[in-house]
């Protein structure tokens, strides 16, 4: 037997999203056990997870704020801040996200960069008091 037309179309669109959905559940695995070692405190594989699912789409915001956590939990600033960078550039809007990027800003002693992201996140949520905790613990020291 061999699909035509309509019938060919309805069998591909399902194998697609038959992948699609798939690939979905991997990422989900990915990161429930990404989030439980984080929470163990086994931050590099917590990375690891992390990367997993970052590289299973969709892309999630989330995913890449806990990676950036987890680099600074580690003290790889750098690789902290590239991760808040994508976080605020996915989802501009989310507070958390400025939050994760002051943070790895302040661990790169980039310190007005940090105040300015603390800044923005309370811009988006102004009763975010881990935000303001945070500006107001850079601005005392700096």
């Amino acid at each position: 037997m061999t699909l035509t037309g309509a019938s060919w179309k309805l069998y591909r669109s399902t194998v697609v999203t038959k992948l699609a959905f798939e690939r979905l559940l991997l990422r989900e695995k990915a990161e429930a056990k990404g989030n439980e070692v984080f929470s163990a405190g086994d931050f590099p594989i917590a990375i690891r997870h992390f990367s997993e699912a970052i590289n299973l789409p969709p892309t999630n915001h989330v995913l890449y704020s806990n990676r950036s956590a987890a680099y600074v939990s580690i003290n790889k600033y750098f690789e902290a801040l590239t991760d808040a960078k994508k976080t605020v550039e996915l989802k501009p809007d989310w507070s958390k996200g400025y939050r994760r990027l002051g943070a790895a800003h302040l661990g790169l002693a980039h310190y007005d960069d940090a105040v300015s992201a603390y800044k923005k996140g309370l811009e988006y949520d102004p009763n975010n008091e881990a935000l303001k905790s945070d500006l107001a613990d850079e601005q005392k020291f700096n």
